[in-house]
């Protein structure tokens, strides 16, 4: 017999929940008062679980009407949710527009997302001076606006063009 199943043995604190924690699970006894152990199977790791393609995100709009004739896009702020940004570029200045007089520049634009939330449409607002490195600059920053990537926004169940006014800062030291 052994020193699990006898007195001592349970006196001892041996008893049978040793072995079940040890991951052993006890057998019935057999007929002649011995007592079989049978060792349980470790447990499988489950398979790591792949991760889940990053949802596109979205903008929902409210439930708005048609655009009207004449329109083309969605107002930003007052109809609509700015949507996020995904994608930006940097403003390729050369060397030539930096260190003179001027330490920065602010360029503002009037934009037009279009469904896939690319910019389609790029308007200068106020008046663009013609002067180096001015037109440069312009350049410059349209061609990184043209690189932006933006969220979808949908209007009654599907994307919409959308205008926005973006703002660059221009650091030209």
């Amino acid at each position: 017999m052994s020193l699990f199943g006898t007195r001592a043995g349970r006196a001892l604190g041996l008893g049978v929940s040793m072995f079940v924690a040890a991951g052993m699970a006890a057998v019935e006894p057999a007929a002649a008062g011995a007592v079989r152990w049978a060792v349980k199977a470790p447990a499988k790791k489950a398979a790591p679980r792949k991760k889940a393609a990053p949802r596109k995100k979205k903008v929902v709009g409210l439930d708005l009407p048609p655009l009207p004739k004449g329109r083309t896009c969605y107002r930003v702020g007052t109809e609509v949710p700015e949507p996020p940004v995904l994608k930006t570029a940097e403003i390729k200045v050369t060397s030539q527009e930096r260190g003179g007089a001027l330490k920065s520049a602010l360029l503002v634009y009037e934009v037009t997302v279009d469904k896939s939330g690319r910019i389609s449409e790029v308007r200068t607002i106020g008046e663009q001076p013609k002067e180096p490195p001015w037109p440069r600059l312009h350049d410059a920053a349209i061609a990184a606006l043209k690189q932006y990537k933006y969220a979808k926004t949908i209007v009654r169940g599907a994307s919409a063009p959308v205008c926005l006014i973006v703002s660059l800062n221009v650091d030209l030291r």
